[in-house]
């Protein structure tokens, strides 16, 4: 006996439906195999890119460009993502295409599975998001411990040459002071010793000079009167609309996989009901 009409209209729906994620892994997988293999993907894009907006700086997509390692784990993420979207879709195909129930049944556990890992994630994420905020301030502070007085001694103090551009780099581009702008802060700080206590707060804690250079030294009175805590602060603030927007599409994603689950089990029963008849 065939599928009535209502079972009809739920196994062109799950074809349909997964043949649209079949293309969508498809693609996904083309992309992470071009980022991984290209060293020049990026680049390749952002020119691209550039040429159809019809100006030359992309600055996101060039930054993106000098960082090849996580150019590389966004590739295989793309990967690892787009093969898992094409077995599940092939799943639901196949089964839909073939009124297979084993085949239905399977592809409605790994929805059901995939569905359950993500509310878990975001649990987790939820319970667990107060705890950066709270420990943040002084991941900062124990980084300026590791802040050096030069970027001479590549050789011997590489971690702090690194520390101390990444906090040069933030207090510039952000015009902020330390932590919190407070005396005390570069006390413990390589920095701090090598100036003898001369002085509280270095260059990169005041203003440019008119040519653009960093001061031989800071005056306490001239530094930034802002920390970068506060700083940073506000620009994830900032990206807090951003956020929303990935909000809303993973739940727009857990509703279009609950519509999944529901139609496969529905037109699994619908398959068995015909064949006990």
């Amino acid at each position: 006996m065939g599928l009535s009409c209502g079972a009809r209209t739920l196994k062109f729906s799950l074809f349909i439906f997964n043949l649209v994620f079949l293309i969508c892994g498809f693609v996904c997988l083309c992309i992470g195999t071009w980022l991984i293999l290209d060293k020049y993907a990026v680049d390749n894009l952002a020119a691209a890119t550039a040429k159809v907006k019809g100006y030359e700086n992309d600055d996101g997509l060039r930054d993106l460009a000098t960082k090849p390692a996580a150019v590389r784990q966004i590739g295989y993420l793309l990967l690892f993502g787009g093969c898992i979207v094409i077995i599940v879709a092939f799943l639901g195909c196949c089964g839909a295409a073939k009124e297979w129930r084993p085949l239905l049944c399977c592809y409605g556990t790994c929805l059901m599975i995939i569905l359950a890992t993500e509310i878990a994630a975001a649990i987790y994420a939820s319970l667990h998001s107060h705890v950066f905020e709270k420990d943040f301030r002084e991941i900062l502070h124990a980084s300026l411990k590791m802040y050096n007085g030069t970027d001479t001694q590549v050789t011997k103090d590489h971690d702090d040459i690194l520390v101390k551009t990444a906090w040069d780099k933030i207090m510039m581009e952000k015009q902020c002071c330390g932590v919190d702008s407070k005396l005390g802060e570069f006390n413990e700080s390589g920095w701090y010793s090598l100036m003898q206590g001369r002085f509280q707060f270095p260059p990169a804690c005041c203003p440019l000079k008119k040519n653009g250079k960093l001061m031989a030294n800071c005056p306490t009175i001239q530094r930034y009167g802002t920390g970068c805590y506060e700083k940073i602060r506000e620009s994830v603030q900032e990206l807090s609309s951003h956020f929303k927007v990935v909000m809303w599409t993973a739940i727009f994603i857990a509703l279009i996989q609950g519509f999944g689950i529901a139609v496969a089990f529905c037109l699994c029963n619908s398959i068995n009901g015909d064949e006990y008849y």
